[in-house]
């Protein structure tokens, strides 16, 4: 599962037990994923055969809607940073059009 599959809006992390790089990215990730209000979804690799061959021992690995990736040991404001341009393009596509379409409506340019 990628970023892409299931929920398009969630960031995605690869992880396994007993990773200490996985168990500080995911903290990272949990705390700017509820700041910016994008959905998190924690993966174990191990406990999925092409997970498990897709990744090997290439974790963690965070995949955030719109592209942004990170991998291994990842700095705090970089991953903020990251989830805050993903709930921004998502305000794009969705609120901030509600938002223009009902001033149209207000001002009378429906």
């Amino acid at each position: 599962m990628t970023a892409t599959e299931g929920n398009p809006r969630a960031a995605v992390l690869y992880t396994r037990e007993h990773c200490a790089l996985c168990a500080a990215l995911g903290r990272l990730a949990r705390r700017s994923a509820r700041r910016h209000g994008i959905p998190l979804v924690v993966r174990d690799v191990d406990a999925d055969d092409a997970l498990r061959s897709r990744y090997g021992d290439r974790v963690p690995v965070l995949e955030i809607p719109g592209g942004a990736s990170f991998a291994g040991r990842s700095g705090a404001a970089a991953v903020d940073e990251a989830f805050r341009a993903a709930a921004d393009r998502a305000l794009d596509r969705g609120g901030s059009l509600w938002v223009r379409r009902v001033l149209r409506r207000v001002r009378g340019r429906a």
